[in-house]
């Protein structure tokens, strides 16, 4: 599966090797310590996003995964047969090589690539470089998944970067038209500067959230106008502006509801999150966590349940299975999530789904997740 590594191997460009569908004979090594694996892959064939090609003019061909793997040394023949074994496909292990599958005819096609920005080690690429320290990869220290098109023009005027903006996320994402080749390819970020508030008003923090998409709504406006201008007497810089935009999205403004509120300019006894929180106050009945820890709890009930047999004097040992009876309470979880789902869907899906499996299974000394019920709020984006 692995040749002994080639030294001054020239950098490997889009569509230099292989064929749409061809199996590369053995997996080539790229000049260390950067490694390329790719996996045949069924990108290309989803019906909308074959529609929203064909509307852009573009037909896609075929499409492939690229794992960009960085070490801080040549592997041994041992740790490539490991590698390989995390990399391949389970059933067709002639759907994975160090060659590129995808190769372009020169008659109207081409091969674009993307993957994410490198910037910041992606959440992917943790899990990845976890599982093969786990397993004796120590000298692997990122990897990061790119996603490569075989795409062909159809009206013979688009360009390729039409069909690229459809494919991935600008906001954790861009193209690699020779692909990745060292993870320090980022361009460098751009200087920071003021908000010229004192002079322009409000109008300036207005346009930086038009132009950035900062979110901020008149209130917002009105609040950071007295910050600055009536308070500190001083412009904001762009990072402030930036992260308060942050702050003031955090999830669904939990922030919010410890807040002090305001009816008529009369202000009230108690706050949103006091108003919620007075029913266990006053009458706490079988509520066992309330406000506290990952999730609530109820009372429950003692039953009798499958356990290994527990040796305390033993510590830690294995042990046959045994009924045994314990008390379990039922946990209650609620996972309020606010994402930008006209931005990255995905990735606020993940995030929401997974913070709900997390919150319940780490309550307490652990929990089982038994059901969940997913509920939506959806708005016009107006794109």
């Amino acid at each position: 599966f692995w040749p002994k590594p080639r030294q001054n191997r020239k950098p490997r460009t889009a569509g230099s090797s292989g064929g749409p569908y061809s199996a590369a004979s053995s997996l080539l090594v790229d000049a260390m310590p950067m490694l390329h694996v790719y996996r045949v892959a069924d990108l290309h064939t989803g019906a909308a996003l074959k529609a929203q090609a064909s509307d852009v003019g573009f037909e896609m061909l075929a499409s492939e995964i690229c794992y960009n793997i960085e070490a801080t040394e040549a592997l041994t023949s041992d740790e490539h047969t490991k590698l390989e074994y995390l990399l391949r496909e389970t059933f067709a292990p002639e759907n994975c090589a160090a060659a590129a599958f995808l190769k372009t005819s020169g008659s109207g096609d081409s091969i674009v690539e993307v993957g994410p920005r490198q910037q910041f080690t992606s959440a992917w690429s943790t899990n990845a470089v976890s599982i093969c320290h786990a397993i004796g990869l120590v000298k692997i220290t990122r990897v990061e998944k790119s996603r490569r098109y075989h795409i062909k023009n159809t009206d013979e005027v688009s360009k390729p970067a039409k069909f690229v903006a459809l494919v991935h996320d600008r906001m954790t994402e861009c193209a690699y038209p020779s692909g990745i080749q060292s993870f320090d390819q980022h361009e460098e970020p751009a200087k920071w500067t003021t908000v010229p508030v004192l002079s322009e008003g409000r109008a300036a923090i207005e346009k930086l959230s038009k132009d950035n998409g900062l979110g901020y709504d008149s209130q917002d406006v009105d609040y950071y106008m007295k910050v600055f201008r009536d308070d500190l007497k001083r412009d904001p810089t762009e990072v402030e502006c930036f992260d308060l935009a942050q702050g003031n999205s955090e999830h669904s403004r939990h922030w919010f509801f410890g807040g002090r509120v305001v009816i008529d300019g009369e202000t009230m006894p108690m706050t949103l999150f006091q108003w919620v929180k007075r029913p266990n106050v006053e009458n706490p009945t079988n509520s066992t966590i309330a406000f506290h820890d990952n999730s609530s709890a109820l009372r429950g009930f003692r039953h009798t349940a499958l356990f290994p047999e527990q040796f305390p004097e033993k510590g830690a040992a294995p042990g046959k299975y045994v009924e045994s009876k314990r008390d379990f309470d039922v946990t209650l979880t609620v996972e309020t999530h606010n994402f930008p789902c006209g931005i990255a869907p995905f990735p606020g899906a993940e995030t929401g789904a997974g913070g709900r499996m997390r919150d319940g299974a780490s309550t307490g000394k652990g929990s089982l997740i038994v059901a969940a019920v997913a509920g939506y709020a959806v708005g016009n984006l107006h794109i």
